[in-house]
């Protein structure tokens, strides 16, 4: 069903490619003025296009998967003191779907499986951890599935253990982080304060020396317009190196 759903895409997104294709070419040709050059720059912009269409929704996947697995420790934590007090499976679920955040919704989804479509605990689980693309996700769904079906006393030990190994795993990220983070810092000065500076001088200094070709309306744009842009791209990046539990979403 998957692999169906995939070609669907696929079909969908090669469809759109084309379309954007032959309109890149209509428009680049009567701009370049070549019909060879604008093929083959409509061709280049098709698959970007292709390749974007392809990328983006598999990188919404995996950093909804990240955030998922970010807040599973402290749901586990939850889900085991709850278990030691004897609270049935059902109400447990409940309780855990009732926060506001991304892996309540996933447990408010296994909740109405249950409830409106009759699947078991187990069969609703399951489906929890095919939807999400993520190994932590997996090992807690089958240890709580494997608490489930023994369903001996103080079952939520090993849920609680499991907990705290994510929290030592998500612990010795941050720390990781933080060592990289001085970098970081340094690269975003250099940036946004420490090229600028160094442009400016040399634009003053290049005009009056060594006779530079860059105009007045040149350099403005590169001032207000260029370090600005590369000041965003320096910040995306440092927000993409930051674990997702750091900066909560």
């Amino acid at each position: 069903m998957q692999n169906i759903t995939i070609d669907k895409q696929l079909k969908k997104n090669a469809k759109t490619a084309a379309f954007f294709s032959i309109f890149a070419w209509l428009v680049l040709g009567i701009w370049l003025e070549d019909i060879a050059l604008s093929l083959a720059a409509s061709l280049l912009c098709g698959a970007g296009f292709v390749a974007l269409a392809q990328y983006l929704p598999k990188r919404k996947r995996r950093q909804h998967a990240l955030l998922v697995e970010s807040q599973l420790p402290f749901t586990l934590l939850d889900m085991a003191i709850e278990l030691n007090l004897g609270l049935k499976f059902e109400k447990i679920l409940e309780h855990a779907s009732s926060n506001k955040n991304e892996i309540s919704k996933e447990f408010a989804k296994i909740l109405k499986e249950i409830r409106e479509q009759g699947s078991s605990i187990q069969e609703a689980m399951f489906h929890f951890s095919e939807r999400i693309d993520s190994l932590e996700v997996k090992r807690a769904i089958a240890l709580f599935v494997s608490v489930y079906e023994q369903g001996s006393g103080k079952s939520g030990n090993s849920l609680k253990m499991l907990a705290r190994e994510l929290l030592a795993k998500q612990r010795a990220q941050s720390k990781e982080f933080a060592g990289k983070l001085v970098v970081y810092s340094l690269l975003f000065v250099a940036v946004s304060a420490v090229i600028p500076a160094l442009f400016q001088s040399f634009a003053i200094v290049g005009s009056m020396v060594l006779h530079l070709s860059l105009t007045a309306t040149q350099i403005f744009l590169i001032i207000v317009v260029g370090f600005p842009l590369a000041d965003i791209v320096a910040l995306y990046f440092i927000r993409a190196k930051t674990p997702i539990f750091l900066r909560g979403g």
